[in-house]
């Protein structure tokens, strides 16, 4: 469906401007449509039986060659079922063709033969299961009032319903095709309307017997498809036939909002509308190498203008109307499913209008959001990269232990623990734009020098004395805490300040952002360990780790430009930022001690246990003292039990997809129980979930050694003598390479995570909705130190407990941890700090920033302050 493959769009000449994006106004005065008509030749109007009918025949034959093709490579090959996705996009397409012309059909443009239309459309709309007569009828009342706000029948402007994103939104964004099956039955809100319905006014009053037939008809396809089901299987009738009809269903709505949605595109109230300006403000569009298969679909204005022109005059009409009136154009030739993406997301976001508005045009998104989408993907990819490959490289560099990894990971969350809160103060009294540059050059550059290193240790891993081998895992560490708190000023900037600053005025914006950034991490952590598996996998390690080197270099040009651009652009909200500004007499009356000068730390921790967010914000950072996720422990662990580094970046992606689908599902629960309420459901289906990785510990091939002896289908005993033949003694077997219980493992590990994001995202949105503005920076960074510290436990414990037979223990503590974090969270739900009871109380949960600012000004003597942009240049 790409742009391209079709040769009858206008060329530009001298006299013809080379740009037929549509204009926002028109001519002060119209044609008539009389005017228009005459510009085009008079054959283009006239339909014949015979040329109608060659095309219904050939699209039939294409229809049964592509099902027999299919039938045949199925049985033939082994692997056959593989070239089904093909089948369905080219199936699918043949029956949107099979639609257009019964599409002609509906509007008398395929003979000049009212019964030969009717019974030729209602055959192929049948077929694919669209009920013709009443579809026909409905679809004529939108031609009727084509953008008209108050009258039109599909994908209008909406007055006076507030717009709430939902998760019916997600889902029809992916799978559109469920729009139009939805619109058959309930038509579009609020002008409701059911297809299926010949009682309705629409039908009933003047069109019954045609509605009826054409039902009937409905019903008798519907019981061919229960015979063939009952012969074959329904399978067989899923991947053969309704798969291609829902691929059919996602052109429908994808055709349909596309031709009348547009930037700059007019909808006029039903007082400032005429035909012809309605007409006109549909969209011609390219549907590439697919548009002469869907029978010039795309020349839209035209078949608006003038329905009873054939679907293969439409190309020669609109040269002609083009070349007449090149100011009344409104073409645009972008990637279909690139537009349907851009559309769909406005669309959603601006449809809902005010009462009295008269005449409404889309406008552009937001393109600071969509910047700062690509920074964060670029800048998400990377990070995602290293973090998968870190924990495989330590155990390559010293495979008899997990020691290695372990000191990385305690080097790593000392150094968060340590600084972070430092870090968020230092954002907290500096510009934007500086502190983030600052910390990518830091981030990027640092990642980089780290693959450097281990490409040469791996390489050179033979011949390299050991010595070496320790300082360079030495280098690697304290270069690693260096791009660990690079990553966490990154973090901190964007989601803790930049986000807030950019949206936080509306909540719901607010909300939207935290779960499409969060989207965009997770699949990144689907795609990027895929990739760095299978290098691994089937090459060599020290390759994989040259790509992450290389990608964060070229990275870090990408991203200081557009996090440069998102500032330029929003340069108004973001030149200046309230912060905290310390003078020399403060600091000295606030002595209190060493540790209260040394540990920043622990100043941003009293700050934080004074707001009403710190139990979830604990909750949160409970989670971190787990080893039930895909962090470099753990993947150590799980190659080392055989599992291969392709599968296990496989189940990472999997996890990811999860966790997206829990972001999707986030705002859903939020609208439906409250913001509380969600994060209830996230914290304990999290917990239910590695259930299943504390029963890993009892199944068959477990090496947690006190629990062999108790495992489901454990080893079998055979006995052994003493030499006086008095005692008996059982010894187990060997158990077997059985990978049940490590796949236990990472099962529970995978699904774990639709509960978990859903938990982070409730938490950080608390924290974003009730920590002020002033002291962004000193909370985000003392969250970050919380977290790490107890990752840091974490680490200690696996020092103490390094070996492979012990790793049970970690389970049991993850658990425990997980389930302490659910029981914080639900006691302090029911506290009156959450708000909980009842719902409605949820929508307004901002802390008073005044109250907060004075508390922050009296306990730790810092005076509030602008910083000026202009100031501090970089």
């Amino acid at each position: 469906m790409g742009k391209g493959g079709h040769n009858t769009f206008i060329k530009s000449n001298d006299n013809q401007q080379s740009d037929l994006t549509s204009l926002s106004t028109l001519p002060h005065r119209l044609p008539t449509l009389s005017e228009i008509k005459l510009k085009i030749p008079s054959h283009c109007f006239r339909p014949t039986v015979r040329q109608s009918m060659s095309y219904v025949i050939k699209d039939i034959i294409y229809v049964i060659l592509t099902f027999i093709v299919m039938y045949q490579i199925q049985n033939i090959f082994k692997y056959g079922f593989l070239f089904f996705p093909i089948y369905w996009c080219i199936q699918g397409t043949l029956y949107t063709s099979l639609f257009v012309l019964g599409h002609d059909c509906g509007h008398g443009s395929f003979s000049s033969y009212q019964l030969l239309n009717d019974i030729i459309g209602t055959i192929l709309h049948t077929w694919i299961l669209a009920p013709y007569y009443t579809w026909k009828l409905t679809h004529n009342k939108h031609h009727k009032n084509t953008c008209n706000i108050d009258k039109d029948e599909i994908f209008y402007p909406q007055r006076g319903i507030y717009y709430e994103p939902s998760l019916l939104d997600d889902i029809l964004f992916w799978f559109p095709g469920i729009g139009w099956f939805y619109y058959l039955i309930n038509g579009y809100a609020p002008r409701t309307i059911n297809h299926f319905n010949p009682f309705e006014s629409l039908f009933y009053n003047r069109h019954f017997v045609g509605a009826c037939s054409s039902l009937g008809t409905y019903l008798g396809m519907c019981y061919l498809m229960y015979l063939y089901a009952s012969s074959f299987g329904f399978i067989n009738l899923l991947v053969y036939h309704l798969i291609p009809v829902f691929i059919f269903a996602c052109y429908m709505v994808i055709i349909t909002m596309l031709h009348h949605t547009e930037i700059d595109i007019p909808w006029y109230a039903d007082s400032e509308w005429n035909n012809v300006k309605g007409q006109l403000s549909t969209i011609d569009r390219n549907y590439g190498y697919v548009h002469s298969v869907l029978h010039s679909i795309g020349t839209h204005q035209i078949h608006h203008l003038f329905t009873k022109v054939p679907h293969y005059h439409l190309e020669e009409a609109t040269i002609h109307f083009r070349k007449a009136f090149p100011d009344l154009v409104r073409c645009n030739d972008e990637s279909i499913l690139f537009a349907f993406s851009r559309m769909f997301k406005i669309f959603l976001q601006q449809r809902s209008i005010e009462d009295d508005v008269r005449v409404f045009t889309y406008t552009e998104d937001d393109k600071t959001k969509i910047l700062l989408y690509i920074a964060m993907g670029f800048s998400a990819w990377g990070d995602r990269m290293w973090n998968f490959s870190v924990g495989i490289y330590f155990i390559s560099l010293n495979p008899t232990n997990l020691l290695s990894v372990a000191l990385n990971g305690i080097a790593l969350n000392l150094a968060v623990i340590l600084f972070a809160t430092a870090i968020g103060d230092w954002i907290d009294r500096n510009p934007r734009l500086s502190t983030l540059r600052k910390s990518l050059y830091f981030q990027n550059l640092s990642v980089a020098v780290m693959a450097v290193l281990v490409v040469i240790a791996l390489y050179y891993q033979s011949s390299l004395p050991q010595y070496w081998m320790i300082i360079i895992q030495g280098f690697l560490i304290g270069i690693g805490m260096i791009a660990t708190l690079s990553s966490v000023a990154c973090k901190v900037s964007i989601s803790k300040d930049w986000v807030v600053a950019l949206y936080g005025s509306n909540r719901q914006n607010l909300a939207n952002t935290n779960a499409t950034l969060r989207r965009i991490d997770l699949i990144s952590n689907v795609l990027a360990p895929i990739l760095t598996g299978a290098i691994m996998a089937f090459t060599s390690r020290w390759l994989s780790a040259v790509l992450i080197a290389g990608w964060n270099v070229v990275s870090l040009g990408f991203e200081l430009f557009l996090y440069t651009r998102v500032y330029h652009l929003a340069e108004d909200v973001l030149a200046n930022k309230v912060s905290v500004n310390k003078s020399n007499e403060e600091l000295t009356e606030k002595k209190k001690g060493p540790l209260r000068q040394f540990f920043t730390s622990l100043q941003g921790l009293e700050t934080y246990a004074s707001l009403s967010v710190f139990l979830p914000g604990l909750s949160l950072a409970l989670l971190y003292m787990t080893v039930l996720s895909f962090d470099s422990v753990t993947r150590a662990y799980v190659i080392e039990q055989g599992l291969s580094e392709a599968f296990l970046g496989l189940l990472n992606g999997l996890g990811s997809i999860l966790g997206i689908i829990g972001t999707i599902a986030y705002p859903f629960f939020v609208k439906c129980t409250g913001l509380v309420r969600t994060g209830i459901i996230g914290f304990w289906s999290e917990f239910s979930m590695i259930i299943l990785c504390l029963i890993s510990l009892f199944v068959y091939g477990t090496s947690f050694g006190p629990f062999q002896h108790l495992t489901i289908g454990s080893c079998q005993y055979y006995e052994i003598l003493t030499k006086n033949n008095s005692t008996t003694t059982l010894i187990p077997y060997q158990c077997s390479n059985s990978k049940l219980s490590v796949l236990l493992l990472v099962i529970g590990i995978t699904l774990n995570r639709f509960g978990l994001w859903i938990a982070d995202l409730t938490v950080n949105q608390l924290q974003q909705e009730r920590v002020p503005e002033k002291i962004r920076g000193r909370i985000g960074g003392t969250q970050h130190s919380l977290n790490q510290f107890f990752d840091l436990l974490r680490y200690v414990l696996i020092i103490f407990l390094p070996r492979m037979q012990q790793f049970g223990y970690h389970v049991c503590l993850s658990v425990l941890s997980v389930f302490t974090a659910s029981l914080i969270y639900t006691i302090w739900s029911c506290s009156s700090a959450s708000h909980l009871v009842p719902p409605a109380a949820d929508i307004e949960m901002t802390e008073t920033n005044v109250d907060l600012a004075q508390h922050y000004e009296v306990q730790l003597g810092e005076k509030l302050d602008y910083v000026d942009e202009d100031d501090n240049k970089i």
